[in-house]
C-alpha cells in the first residue's frame, strides 16, 4: 500500500505521536500500525524529536557534549573531583568519563600524586 493511503489519518497519528517521544520509533511504529518510515516522516512533518538513538538525536547530544569541554578542563584542572565535575555542569559520571576520553582530559584524580596512607 503506498504511503498516502494513510493521509488522512495522519492528524491522529501526529497527535498520538507525543507520548512515544520517550518509547522511540519502533514502538510507535508498532502502536500505532505504521512503518517506521512513515512515523519518521510524520515526526519531521509536525516537529517531533524522538529521544532514543537516532542520527539526529546522537548528532545533537555531541553537540550539547562538545559545548562542555571547556568547562570540564577547567575544573579537572583546577583539581575537582568527577562528583564535583558533575554537580556543577550537571551530567552524569559516563558522559563525564566519555568527554574526558575524547578531549584527553584528566579526570583520574587518583593519579594526581595524592595517595592514602596504608595501615
Amino acid at each position: 500500500m503506498r504511503w498516502d493511503a494513510h493521509k488522512a489519518a495522519e492528524p491522529m497519528v501526529a497527535a498520538a505521536l507525543p507520548q512515544y517521544v520517550d518509547a522511540g520509533i519502533l514502538a510507535a511504529a508498532k502502536a500505532l500500525g505504521r512503518s517506521t518510515r512513515a512515523i519518521n516522516r510524520i515526526a519531521a512533518k509536525h516537529g517531533f524529536e524522538f529521544s532514543t538513538c537516532t542520527a539526529k538525536t546522537m548528532e545533537s547530544r555531541r553537540m550539547a557534549r562538545a559545548s562542555l569541554v571547556a568547562q570540564v578542563k577547567d575544573l579537572a584542572e583546577s583539581g575537582a573531583h568527577q562528583a564535583e565535575i558533575c554537580t556543577a555542569i550537571g551530567i552524569t559520571r559516563a558522559v563525564l568519563r566519555e568527554i574526558a576520553e575524547i578531549n584527553n582530559i584528566r579526570i583520574d584524580n587518583r593519579s594526581k600524586g595524592f595517595r592514602h596512607a596504608r595501615p
